[in-house]
């Protein structure tokens, strides 16, 4: 691929972890780059915030495949930041996550012979067609070990029938209704139903946490940190609190940004790593297609949450590296509810339990127009009676909570002002397969100089996010040379 752009002078909009990949990545080839960040913090969905004395996390909850030799390892390893320094091996217990359904549990291990196993033994009769899931994901995470997996400028996967939805996969080995509830929980993670989501993203998640499973030492707002130090030692340059207004644009070419303080910065290339509707609000009109302003436009989103902080009795309720997942399927195996559970080390005498499930944006719509802060009484009147009803629930499956405290909930809404993302989804644009070809072509954006980051059509999450910051290093740097100056063929 050859540069797509002559200069040097680099703009990114948007400080998550997409944005400060791709800032490290091209500072470290030499360019000039700038991140402009609308909140006074950076760091995106990764930064956590404090409660009473306690560190709440938003969007890094665990993390797979950052071993020394996985793709996420690999790319922190290149960006010259330390996997020790910010995460640990969730291996202590010897499994990463607890499904408890209405009538059986079961714990999904640390590797994928362990799985295969804990499949046979839940499921006795099912060996053909646990043999296929589980060749698959061989298949699969050997193609994400190999150096080709993060040097292919294309498509990785070369199996059609990856593309397809999860649902028609397991139709057609003929899975019972409790495999196929085990098996859909991984689309619960990144909020597309196993009928719609592609079996190469269903694949690619649970091959990640097989590969290995990790959670952060202390919190996300180190992590953030981290980023921008590395950032910054780089030569990059930060501007907080002030975000793009406009980006400006000359002949189908980009000219710079215009940032909300009025202040101009010229750029050869701007990278977003906002949603992509919102890119659309920054561009004049006549600055893209129709057609591809109504391609971005008909975008379906994948579903909100609301998420609940809670502090617990330290002592009755410890922290464990496992999550838990509470889930309710119907009687073909389609999971219909599911509550993410997490407790982890808080203050002294407290420890946070975070609980977090869908919500959709239509239920919060009488407060469309209103801002976080200024929603007034009926609004939290409602959170607060989720919050309580979440936390009855939880009882169930922890017992009696000993001196719970709810100390914060967000909603859809907290998530759309906080990141800009027009109906408050974690995870932006819905992967579904209808829809996985148009959510990758968003990437040829036809206007000459801007780029698209954090929208990567391979993956959802942490791993999906700095993946497609090194689409974009590839594409501005062209790949040959972006190989070449890195060493990443070796």
């Amino acid at each position: 691929m050859k540069n797509t752009i002559e200069g040097k002078n680099i703009v990114i909009i948007g400080s998550g972890i997409g944005g400060l990949s791709a800032g490290i990545l091209l500072a470290g080839l030499n360019y000039q780059v700038t991140i402009v960040e609308k909140n006074p913090l950076p760091g995106g969905l990764m930064r956590s915030y404090r409660r009473v004395g306690i560190d709440c996390p938003v969007g890094v909850h665990y993390v797979g495949a950052l071993g020394e030799n996985e793709p996420l390892g690999k790319m922190f390893s290149l960006m010259g930041i330390q996997v020790s320094e910010l995460f640990f091996k969730i291996e202590q217990e010897g499994f990463i996550d607890r499904y408890i359904f209405d009538d059986f549990i079961f714990d999904l291990p640390v590797n994928l012979d362990a799985y295969g196993n804990n499949l046979r033994k839940s499921f006795p009769r099912e060996a053909r067609a646990i043999d296929i899931i589980t060749n698959n994901l061989r298949t699969i995470m050997k193609q994400m070990t190999n150096p080709s997996f993060l040097l292919n400028q294309g498509d990785p996967f070369q199996n059609t029938d990856y593309y397809q939805p999860f649902g028609k996969f397991l139709d057609n080995i003929d899975v019972s209704a409790g495999l196929r509830a085990v098996l859909g929980v991984p689309c619960q993670l990144f909020g597309v139903p196993a009928a719609e989501c592609p079996v190469i993203l269903h694949h690619m998640v649970m091959a990640g946490y097989l590969l290995s499973a990790w959670r952060l030492k202390e919190n996300g707002s180190k992590m953030a940190e981290v980023f921008v130090r590395r950032f910054l030692e780089l030569g990059g340059e930060l501007v907080l609190n002030n975000g793009a207004d406009e980006i400006l644009t000359g002949a189908k070419k980009i000219n710079g940004v215009r940032l909300q303080s009025g202040a101009e910065l010229s750029a050869d290339a701007v990278i977003s790593d906002i949603h992509p509707k919102v890119v659309l609000k920054l561009l004049q009109p006549h600055s893209v297609r129709p057609s591809y302003r109504q391609r971005i436009l008909e975008l379906k989103e994948t579903e909100g949450v609301i998420g609940v902080q809670a502090s617990v009795d330290a002592t009755v309720h410890p922290e464990t590296s496992h999550n838990i997942y509470k889930l309710t399927a119907d009687e073909e195996g389609t999971i219909t509810d599911g509550i993410f559970y997490q407790i982890r080390r808080g203050s002294h005498q407290s420890n946070l339990l975070s609980i977090i499930t869908r919500s959709l944006y239509k239920e919060w719509d009488q407060w469309e127009n209103t801002f976080s802060g200024k929603r007034g009484h009926a609004y939290e009147t409602k959170k607060m009676a989720i919050g309580r009803e979440l936390l009855q629930k939880a009882e169930k499956v922890f017992g009696p909570l000993k001196n719970a405290q709810i100390i914060d909930i967000f909603t859809p809404l907290t998530i759309r002002d906080y990141i800009n993302c027009p109906e408050g989804s974690c995870y932006g644009v819905l992967r579904s397969a209808s829809q996985l070809m148009k959510v990758a072509s968003l990437n040829n954006v036809p206007v000459t100089g801007l780029f698209l980051a954090g929208q990567n059509a391979l993956a959802p999450g942490v791993l999906g996010s700095i993946l497609g910051a090194f689409s974009v290093a590839k594409q501005i740097t062209g790949a040959e040379r972006f190989n070449r100056l890195t060493g990443w063929n070796s």
